[in-house]
């Protein structure tokens, strides 16, 4: 039985060490020293759309048909410098949202959030130049539309089915022992 649960400690440990990343801080403002988690996972970059609508319609033609619904859109979003050389942040107001695009005045991007849900935290390196993201000073995110996923299973709810599953198992089998 020992060797069921040190087993089982080892998997749930293999699922939940790796998603642990190296933390961005920022650095400076009302919000210096912030951990911000990681680098969200850049998607794709586009002309803008006109509105919300729009946009969901562009992210589900990228993530497949009905993968995700608007959430809302935040104009006039606050951004900060962090420790990473060419990474901002902003916070993400509650709710929190599983993909986040910025845009301008010209161009949108879309990002999915894998690392601290409460900040969307965005490298320019992958933006090509017409996001006009050059330094900290000298771009401007003129709103950040939030969408949810549809459909898709949050790994602690799937680790904790697993593990309800497991000790169904082990408690039937020791009964018919």
């Amino acid at each position: 039985m020992r060797k069921v649960f040190a087993s089982l400690g080892l998997v749930l440990s293999g699922l939940v060490l790796p998603q642990m990343a190296s933390a961005i801080m920022i650095v400076g403002g009302p919000n210096d020293g912030a951990n911000v988690g990681s680098v969200d996972q850049f998607i794709q970059e586009a002309a803008k759309a006109g509105n919300p609508t729009q946009e969901t319609a562009w992210v589900n033609s990228i993530l497949g048909a009905g993968s995700v619904t608007f959430q809302v859109k935040n104009e006039g979003v606050p951004y900060y410098s962090t420790d990473a050389a060419g990474v901002f942040a902003f916070a993400l107001a509650a709710p929190t949202a599983d993909y986040f695009l910025i845009k301008n005045a010209t161009r949108m991007a879309l990002f999915r959030n894998i690392a601290n849900f409460n900040w969307g935290v965005f490298g320019t390196a992958s933006l090509s130049s017409a996001m006009n993201l050059g330094g900290s000073d000298s771009f401007i995110i003129s709103h950040v539309t939030r969408f949810d996923a549809v459909g898709v299973p949050e790994p602690a709810g799937l680790l904790l089915l697993g593990s309800g599953l497991l000790g169904f198992a082990v408690t039937r089998r020791r009964r018919r022992s």
